[in-house]
């Protein structure tokens, strides 16, 4: 079996809306204080077989795309990669100039996998996350590594 990367389409809304809720506490993600959901957004599935391994969902502003999820089922599979690449050359064909992403200070695997693929750390935001937690609290207090959730940190890339 290969893995195939497509645009979401229609008919995986439910998929991507419960891949959301297992990875993101709900498709309903804060982002400059506004709630966004993440399942009515653009973006690319991963698929092996008939399973969804991977999803990532982006943000298309005029000359700046924000990827907004990005997740893969299958870590070290290549999968997160084949996504993001997906994303690149969507946006390199649109004319957009440059890609950014978003994390919390706390996910560690998000700095390494984004920083080996060219993106570079622009700027942290203190206490965002502590703030948006009041807003949801399904937000946990600590990550994968025990580190307290407190800050936003963001990547970018040049296309």
């Amino acid at each position: 079996m290969s893995l195939t990367i497509r645009p979401i389409e229609d008919e995986d809304h439910g998929a991507v809306h419960q891949l959301l809720a297992e990875r993101w506490a709900g498709p309903d993600i804060l982002l400059d204080g506004q709630m966004v959901d993440a399942s009515r957004l653009p973006g690319y599935v991963a698929v092996l077989g008939n399973e969804m391994v991977g999803l990532v969902t982006f943000i298309k502003r005029e000359n700046e795309w924000e990827i907004l999820t990005l997740d893969s089922l299958q870590r070290w599979s290549g999968t997160g990669t084949e996504l993001l690449n997906a994303v690149i050359d969507d946006a390199r064909e649109a004319g957009v100039k440059r890609l950014t992403v978003r994390t919390s200070n706390d996910n560690l695997d998000a700095f390494r996998f984004y920083q080996r693929r060219g993106f570079r750390l622009e700027r942290v935001t203190p206490g965002v996350i502590e703030e948006e937690r009041e807003r949801k609290p399904e937000i946990p207090l600590r990550g994968d590594y025990g580190i307290e959730i407190r800050d936003e940190v963001l990547f970018a890339r040049a296309l």
